[in-house]
């Protein structure tokens, strides 16, 4: 990311919403107080592990008083610019799980999610708004014959599968209109996502990939 954040031209998806997210704020009127706080974290082996403080390995899922999942004991930072955002990308980064397969030198071993949390204040009325981005960066599935992949490598790729499965029902069950029940508590990845897949947001999934 580091080198083309600069340059509009070559920007990627995350430096362009962020930048989009600041630009908008600055624009917005001065009795108008913007709080922002960001998260960075990773499901790996079906473990919810915080990637700006590494001590944090089995982080759990739990419910606000509005019954909205969040991962409890996430570190969250207060940022105040684009560039503090993707300071902390990078840091995050360079703490997620990767391992080399016959298909891929740097191959992604988790699903990662960076919050961004927005909240706003009017100081005039004090009315209050709030609302959240995840971007989330899904490991790919793997095709284990293809990719080589033995012990603990392997052990990954079955809970990267079994997790994109659950997301995979979770939206074919939105789809369908009479279905009464939503699986989100499958996995971890969906139980996070609920409020996104659900809830009252806008969902858009990007796909990268490749003929076999």
């Amino acid at each position: 990311m580091e080198g083309v954040i600069g340059d509009q031209m070559k920007q990627g998806i995350i430096p362009r919403i962020v930048n989009d997210i600041f630009n908008h704020i600055y624009a917005m009127e001065e009795n108008l107080e913007f709080h922002i706080k960001v998260s960075y974290f990773e499901i790996y082996m079906d473990k919810i592990r915080d990637l700006l403080d590494v001590s944090k390995v089995n982080l759990s899922v739990h419910e606000d008083k509005n019954r909205v999942p969040f991962v409890k004991g996430a570190t969250e930072r207060f940022v105040s610019s684009p560039e503090e955002v993707f300071e902390v990308i990078e840091e995050g980064k360079a703490n997620r799980h990767i391992a080399v397969t016959n298909m891929n030198e740097h191959s992604s071993r988790s699903h990662s999610v960076f919050l961004i949390n927005v909240k706003q204040e009017n100081l005039e009325n004090e009315k209050k708004l709030s609302g959240k981005l995840y971007l989330v960066d899904l490991a790919g599935s793997e095709k284990v014959s293809k990719t080589g992949a033995e012990g603990t490598v392997l052990d990954e790729a079955k809970n990267i599968n079994k997790s994109l499965s659950a997301l995979g029902n979770v939206i074919s069950a939105l789809a369908d209109g009479n279905k009464t029940h939503i699986p989100y508590r499958d996995s971890k990845l969906t139980r996070i996502l609920q409020e996104s897949l659900g809830g009252n947001a806008r969902t858009t999934i990007i796909i990268c990939c490749h003929q076999l």
